[in-house]
């Protein structure tokens, strides 16, 4: 399980219009999305060198703006060699593009 924090100088408003082009950047699968709550949960598909993820995107306000709290952990499995830590980066880095940010990961 990693949990990753990344802060914008940007609305959350902004950040939640963002969110699903960082689905799209880490190939997340069935994204939920709950706008009252601010946040999107999805899962990232199995493959040769991953059991998959679920994954859970939280908006959050700051005193700078916006920030991001992801959240990743296994749908199976006891270590994730720093999967999660990638994805979360990869989802930052989308959301980071599409509001014209770049993020410090």
């Amino acid at each position: 399980m990693a949990t990753v924090h990344e802060r914008f100088p940007l609305a959350p408003e902004a950040l939640w219009q963002a969110l699903p082009n960082g689905v799209t950047a880490v190939k997340g699968k069935n994204p939920f999305y709950d706008a009252a709550a601010g946040y999107v949960t999805f899962s990232t598909s199995m493959g040769l060198f991953s059991y998959g993820q679920t994954v859970t995107v939280k908006v959050e306000r700051t005193t700078e703006g916006s920030g991001l709290a992801i959240q990743t952990s296994l749908k199976f499995g006891f270590v994730d060699w720093g999967e999660g830590k990638r994805i979360a980066r990869k989802f930052i880095a989308a959301v980071g593009a599409a509001v014209g940010h770049t993020p410090a990961v």
